[in-house]
């Protein structure tokens, strides 16, 4: 089994054919999923998508950096975790994605807000300690402040550092700290990640495709979906001279263990 730890399936783009999506995933072996808010909308939608698929879609809650703009309140967050944690079997297992995102797209002036951002991150990592949930990072062009941020903590949150895009220095550092490394569609062609992810321990990596965004190579330009897990396994296994069955078995260890997952 497989299992895709970051993907929207709450998203538009499976708005005509969400059922199939997941169902073609299950085909190739990919039968769990974690999808994660970006917004204190989406949060609500996630769950409301997992409390329809249990034990096959999981929930995280939390509000992505760009949405800094819509100053949104971190409390309105607190509030879904401290329900969804009074109530049985529910399908909460992280919080985010959050995290700090400097890259200056036009359309999301939030790279500008550097202060707000890191406060806005720090809110969630006192989320994830407060009520001991793992934490799925967003972290683009700011992994300096990334780690100020979590070492300014009383304690380090444990959690995965989702579509990791950094090298070799900012694996050993996201090592250190005992965090898990999110692989995507990107690390396929990538020639950076595919420099870097030799060097990465199994034992620390997560895969994850975050469809309908970043499709592995051989598919760049479609949207994209879960099934596409198995590539990206199969580019790990083929980067670090393993066996498939060793990617596969040993990252859904991974995710089993970061997430509770039953």
């Amino acid at each position: 089994m497989y299992i895709d730890t970051h993907c929207h399936l709450n998203f538009d783009a499976f708005d005509t054919d969400r059922m199939m999506v997941i169902g073609n995933a299950k085909k190739v072996g990919v039968k769990k999923f974690i999808n994660p808010g970006n917004s204190i909308f989406s949060s609500h939608e996630v769950i409301n998508l997992a409390l329809k698929n249990p034990s096959v879609i999981y929930a995280a809650v939390g509000i992505h950096p760009y949405e800094i703009t819509t100053n949104p309140d971190i409390k309105e967050i607190e509030s879904i975790i401290t329900f969804q944690l009074s109530t049985h079997d529910s399908p909460l297992v992280a919080i985010g994605e959050c995290g700090l995102d400097y890259h200056p797209y036009q359309e999301f002036p939030a790279s500008g807000k550097k202060t707000e951002q890191k406060q806005l991150f720090e809110a969630h990592c006192e989320l994830a300690l407060k009520y001991s949930l793992p934490i799925i990072i967003h972290c683009r062009e700011a992994f300096e402040d990334v780690f100020q941020v979590l070492d300014g903590l009383p304690r380090m949150p444990k959690g995965v550092f989702h579509c990791f895009s950094g090298g070799l220095v900012d694996a050993r550092e996201i090592e250190k700290r005992g965090f898990y490394l999110g692989l995507d569609g990107n690390s396929t062609y990538s020639k950076q990640l595919k420099a870097v992810i030799p060097t990465i321990p199994l034992s620390m990596i997560l895969l994850e495709t975050d469809s309908p965004y970043l499709p592995p190579e051989g598919h760049r330009g479609e949207r994209s979906e879960p099934k596409y897990v198995v590539d990206i396994a199969k580019n790990i296994a083929t980067l670090k001279n393993i066996e498939l069955k060793e990617v596969e078995e040993q990252t859904t260890k991974n995710a089993e263990q970061l997430f509770h997952l039953n």
